[in-house]
């Protein structure tokens, strides 16, 4: 073992762009001069240890354990703080990461609740309360763990056990015994000091908010995995200070996030490069890379670069990470090219940052004229911070079109038009079929739009804890092009001029040309449900089926609705208002727009195997989700957002009789209802841009937006309730809830 060393410290300016302090890498230092117990009046503290470890039966493997401490401003501190678990295990023959990520119990009320006081911050408010309020009410996603069993301490000798989990220095080395994530064997390792121990003191990305740092790069490994003896190397790092890591002030600001880099060359040398970033903005807020090599002092160098040379996305949280790098110090003619072992090291924490990329790789390059290779693990923090939750659904969507635009293209090629019909008998004409169909759909697919209904679908999917990725074209597509179609059928059945702010196809192009490439859309996806590879035959066959089903219902609903324009006068409505009317368009609303979001989690209960409880809830959450963004559809027509395309009282002026209007008759005193129901059953006051103003001012008068917006989101809470008894916690399904929320909040063209 080499002995630790008393060295002079060596004093570097810190490298930051809005503050400066000082970095003090030294091998030993007083306060800590007896091993690496807690620091009590520093709010957070972490204990980390990553290697690998090598044995006859189970090969090579990484691993890495990190408990972290966090004050809870009890009197007693230690005792009565908080401990945080991260654990992970890679195989790099098979490239499975198994992990554990845990917390305790006592501590999700204090640290989540609504009534304390919460870091202000800049990220998504909305959110933040959905991710909350989830918590609070049905638990952590599912791939968290929450523990009642306390945290037991030791202070000398220093020891921490939890549950399986234990971390222990022995007379001069660290003992590391856990449970290997996903399975019953015990990992029992001894790390002997191979390395000095340097101290590092002011690091952080502001001056004033720094933290104190530890760090043994290299350890010599040996004992059990399992029954198997295994031996290895090591990397032990322990750190203490305050929130400045993670925050840009003590109690809030912005969020910061950071790249770690530790690698351990074949030439005896270790480094650390280390970037801290505002995670919102990217930009860098400081950084410094260290080299310690045997026998010399530490060297620091600020005036490095990193390139990410890839990125990868999680299918589970769809956020992006850089796992591939180069990094170079001009100072000394250094490179190194650094490439994960297996992309997917991706591991899930409790809190708003949402998972950690945490991982081992592998480095090659150069250092001066010498060719340079090691090992290194690659640590990315504060990569899921969401800022906007639009940006997140944005993902969604932008996968969304690219599916849409795959299948039916903006023109159609000979290949196209041949899996679409077959080769041909005689001739295809594909530029009249480009004038006829590619060009009125694509039209109208180009203007906006939410996407909801396909985004519902994959979200739903996703919370049923299936991967999106194999089913994104079909969940795509069907519904998108499906809903397309029933836009350009209904517009000509409405009569109507204008669709999301331009003409409506059938008034562009001719009724013809409308009717026919709606009716294309209507039939085009179910060649999905024929070509897709992973699909049973009965799923095939429950594809079918619920598209028929969706058809069925919208058409029915569509009557409803074109009966009663047809049929509006002051005697038919002072009738139906007697015989259930607002039922009768709550239905309407089921069969003609929650149809498409009831096909969707009908789809994704098939995808899933869903039982028939969970389909249950599906379908009840689709039908009130849809019904719900009607209602709120329908308070958009008195209310239109600015530059949407869209007149106020275009409902009033088709002379829909709409839930909203129905609740302001039931609203408004005799005078104003009688004036209302005037306007309304007559065609000439209706169409006459001042006197539909008046009408939409005795609906706005009435209270009914109001009201009608707050039984929308009381309906989609309702079915939430009823849902989440049957769906465990995940974070698709907080997603899904945010977006939800949104549906039924938010303006614009559906």
């Amino acid at each position: 073992m080499v002995p630790e060393g008393t060295g002079d410290p060596l004093s570097i300016p810190w490298a930051n762009t809005k503050s400066s302090g000082t970095l003090i890498p030294q091998k030993d230092h007083p306060r800590s001069a007896t091993g690496e117990p807690p620091h009590p009046g520093n709010p957070i503290e972490w204990w980390f240890v990553h290697g690998s470890f090598n044995g006859p039966q189970c090969g090579r493997r990484y691993f890495m354990a990190s408990l972290f401490r966090y004050e809870k401003g009890h009197p007693d501190p230690v005792e009565h703080d908080g401990y945080y678990l991260l654990l992970s295990v890679l195989d790099p023959k098979t490239g499975n990461n198994e992990f554990t990520s845990r917390g305790e119990r006592e501590d999700i009320e204090r640290v989540f609740s609504t009534k304390g006081d919460r870091h202000t911050t800049n990220l998504d408010p909305a959110l933040m309360e959905t991710y909350i309020n989830e918590l609070s009410s049905f638990g952590p996603p599912s791939a968290i763990t929450l523990e009642e069993k306390p945290v037991l301490i030791s202070s000398n000798p220093f020891s921490i056990v939890w549950k399986d989990y234990s971390f222990c220095e022995e007379q001069g080395s660290f003992r590391v015994t856990f449970c290997e994530p996903g399975a019953d064997r015990q990992c029992r390792f001894n790390l002997t000091h191979t390395t000095p121990r340097h101290f590092m003191e002011g690091v952080g990305a502001s001056a004033g908010q720094p933290m104190s740092y530890i760090t043994r790069p290299r350890l010599q490994l040996s004992g059990t995995f399992g029954d198997e003896e295994v031996e290895g190397t090591a990397w032990f790092d322990h750190q203490w200070g305050n929130s400045g890591w993670f925050l840009s002030q003590p109690e809030g600001g912005r969020v910061h996030g950071w790249d770690w880099v530790g690698i351990n060359g074949d030439d005896g040398s270790d480094w650390i490069f280390l970037t801290f970033h505002d995670r919102k903005t990217e930009t860098v807020l400081g950084r410094f890379a260290i080299v310690f090599k045997e026998g010399g002092e530490a060297q620091v160098f600020q005036n490095f670069r990193t390139k990410t040379t890839r990125f990868w996305e999680s299918e589970k949280t769809k956020i992006r990470y850089p796992v591939a790098m180069d990094i170079e110090i001009p100072e000394i003619s250094a490179w190194f090219s650094l490439q994960p072992v297996t992309d997917d090291q991706e591991i899930p924490v409790l809190g708003f940052m949402r998972a950690v990329w945490e991982g081992a790789a592998t480095v090659s390059g150069t250092v001066g004229s010498s060719p340079f290779s090691g090992t290194a693990r690659l640590e990315l923090h504060g990569y899921g911070y969401i800022f906007d939750f639009q940006q997140y659904v944005q993902l969604h969507i932008n996968q969304i079109k690219s599916c849409i635009e795959s299948f039916f293209p903006r023109m159609f090629t000979d290949t196209d038009y041949r899996r679409f019909t077959g080769p041909p008998h005689w001739v295809h004409d594909i530029s009249a079929c480009n004038e006829t169909l590619a060009r009125p759909c694509w039209d109208l697919m180009s203007r906006e739009k939410k996407y909801w209904r396909p985004v519902f679908g994959l979200l739903l999917l996703e919370t049923l804890g299936v991967s999106s990725e194999k089913y994104k074209m079909l969940l795509s597509v069907d519904p998108e092009l499906r809903h397309t179609g029933t836009l350009i059928i209904d517009d000509i059945e409405d009569d109507d001029w204008l669709r999301r702010g331009d003409t409506c196809i059938h008034r562009r192009y001719g009724t013809d040309v409308a009717i026919n490439a709606a009716n294309t859309l209507y039939f085009l996806p179910s060649i999905l449900y024929a070509e897709h590879p992973d699909l049973t035959d009965k799923q095939r066959l429950d594809f079918y089926r619920i598209t028929n089903d969706s058809f069925i219902r919208g058409h029915f609903g569509q009557g409803l609705d074109i009966y009663w324009t047809k049929n509006l006068t002051k005697k038919n409505v002072a009738t139906w208002k007697q015989n259930q009317i607002k039922e009768k368009i709550l239905q309407m609303y089921e069969f003609k727009t929650a149809s498409a979001a009831i096909a969707s989690a009908e789809a994704g209960c098939t995808l899933a195997g869903a039982d028939r409880a969970v389909h249950d809830v599906c379908i009840g959450y689709a039908r009130a989700l849809g019904v719900a963004f009607q209602i709120t559809d329908d308070i958009q027509s008195f209310e239109p957002p600015h530059g949407c395309g869209t007149l106020a009282g275009e409902d009033l002026k088709a002379g829909k009789l709409t839930y909203v209007i129905v609740r302001a008759l039931e609203l408004l005193d005799q005078t104003d209802h009688d004036r209302l129901v005037e306007i309304l059953c007559t065609r000439t006051l209706r169409e006459d841009p001042e006197i539909r103003q008046e009408g939409c001012a005795l609906v706005r008068k009435s209270g009914s937006l109001a009201a009608c917006r707050i039984e929308a989101i009381a309906m989609v809470d309702l079915a939430w309730q009823v849902f989440s008894e049957k769906i465990p916690p995940s974070e698709p399904k907080i997603m899904l809830r945010l977006f939800s929320h949104n549906l039924v909040n938010q303006t614009g063209p559906g």
